[in-house]
């Protein structure tokens, strides 16, 4: 048994090293972006990785301090088919530091030896949700310290799997005398489980959610659910849902709806779950986070 966790631990460190390779060399791919710089977030006592983890840091032009966001990735993980960083983090990155925000994007994913999960039945996957919680708070510590960022004005914002990582987050006060966040988007999250148990649910923070009302992978239905349950109690969840609109909506690249017949979850498990692009969606989301962080985080 110990054997077998030393080549476990060893893979791990193999994939870790790889990763800041990758992060080391984005730029050739993407030599026309503005280019992160690369940061490895030292293990802390919030996150269960084993190795640190690695991040990519957007700084906004200016010396600050600047109000931040903290960006978790979906099932897919942090990088695109070429190995670089997703086109999705890399707009969100460009687009929130162009408003003045240092945005840090983490991979949650190389530091435990994955590099996507989407392929896993939920019921299959030892790497949940919540388990990436304390990956969140320890970016949001690492954030904190950084002499450019103002430590008071920090977001979070995830996508799909990253996106239940946030409700999880959010849903869930800190301990007294411990930092939290300050407002929280969420792209396209599952919403079922958490919608029944509702009455458990409550955002310590401003919360904005995201959806295509024809998500067939992370279904809009239980989310809106959850949001009406919220706001009747007054707390602070309000939630915009797109007509016609899919999975991965925001992504810069898909340009065609695409089944995913390899994805196990989703509306009918074993037919697939469908991705498709609507750029008018994407820029109303935009404008969207815009408004909502600058009305919490300024």
């Amino acid at each position: 048994m110990a054997s077998e966790s030393s080549a476990k631990l060893h893979t791990m460190k193999g994939i870790a090293r790889c990763a800041l390779l990758v992060l080391l060399t984005a730029g050739v791919a993407h030599a026309n972006s503005v280019q992160p710089h690369t940061v490895m977030l030292p293990r802390t006592g919030a996150a269960s990785a084993p190795l640190a983890l690695p991040a990519f840091v957007f700084s906004p032009q200016g010396a600050g301090p600047h109000p931040a966001v903290v960006m978790v990735h979906g099932c897919g993980g942090a990088y695109g088919r070429d190995g670089q960083l997703n086109a999705r983090h890399q707009m969100w990155g460009e687009y929130l530091a162009a408003q003045g925000y240092v945005a840090l994007m983490l991979d949650s994913f190389s530091a435990r030896g994955y590099r996507q999960i989407c392929t896993t039945k939920f019921s299959e996957r030892s790497l949940k949700e919540a388990d990436r919680v304390g990956d969140a708070y320890a970016a949001l510590a690492y954030l904190r310290q950084l002499p450019q960022v103002n430590p008071a004005r920090v977001a979070l914002l995830g996508w799909s799997h990253g996106g239940g990582v946030t409700l999880s987050a959010i849903g869930h006060a800190p301990a007294a005398g411990q930092a939290g966040f300050n407002a929280a988007v969420s792209f396209y999250p599952g919403c079922t489980s958490r919608n029944q148990k509702a009455d458990s649910f409550h955002p310590y923070a401003p919360l904005l959610l995201l959806i295509g009302e024809a998500d067939d992978w992370t279904p809009a239905a239980p989310c809106k659910a959850l949001a009406a349950s919220v706001a009747a109690r007054g707390e602070p969840m309000q939630i915009v849902t797109y007509p016609d609109t899919y999975h991965d909506f925001d992504s810069p690249t898909l340009t065609a709806p695409r089944v995913r017949a390899d994805v196990p979850n989703g509306v009918n498990p074993g037919a697939g779950v469908t991705t498709a692009p609507n750029p008018a969606a994407r820029e109303d989301a935009k404008l969207r986070v815009k408004a909502f962080l600058a009305e919490h985080l300024h």
